[in-house]
């Protein structure tokens, strides 16, 4: 089985070969390792279109490095960039919180909508008077156990103790006061 070629054997072909420069240097790493790396990206759920620059990344650290050359664990520290990129990119997302930005959409954002126009305020006043007029046809104990779930935010539970019935009485109210509320309701929301 053949092997990519070691640094060590890298280096004992170097004793009788002539020095390599820091581009030849990156660029048989560059052959070598390039598929490697962009599995180490992948494995770590890189989006598929960011995997090339991270990897390109990786060799443009290399290359500002002075002495590329005579470096010694190159794999090791090309590995080592990796995974600081990544650390550093995780960093840049958080900070800028790039997943939760929503893109300006004119259709959307660009137009002011004016909820407080006065047909809407009277339509909304003509709601509610609809409303605890509706409220009002219920018998008292329905209307009590409606106002104490949806005004009070007490639970089934909490108003049967207190109302002194079962929870099944008090679903029952609440059934036939929805049911009313609705009925009443439905033609100012058709």
């Amino acid at each position: 089985m053949d092997h990519p070629p070691t640094q060590a054997a890298d280096a004992a072909q170097g004793a009788t070969a002539p020095p390599r420069s820091a581009g030849q240097v990156i660029a048989s790493l560059s052959e070598r390792l390039a598929p490697a790396l962009r599995t180490f990206f992948r494995r770590r759920r890189i989006p598929r279109e960011d995997v090339d620059d991270l990897v390109q990344d990786v060799f443009v650290r290399l290359a500002s490095r002075p002495n590329v050359g005579s470096m010694e664990r190159l794999e090791a520290y090309l590995f080592a960039t990796a995974s600081n990129l990544l650390r550093d990119r995780h960093r840049r997302m958080t900070a800028r919180a790039t997943d939760e930005h929503e893109s300006y959409e004119e259709s959307r954002h660009g137009v002011v909508q004016d909820t407080h126009n006065p047909e809407r305020v009277v339509l909304a006043a003509q709601t509610v008077a609809k409303l605890v007029e509706a409220l009002f046809e219920l018998p008292v104990r329905t209307r009590t156990i409606f106002t104490l779930y949806h005004i009070e935010d007490l639970s089934h539970q909490e108003i049967a103790q207190r109302v002194g019935v079962a929870i099944s009485t008090i679903e029952r109210h609440m059934t036939r006061a929805n049911a009313h509320l609705l009925t009443r309701m439905q033609g100012l929301w058709a």
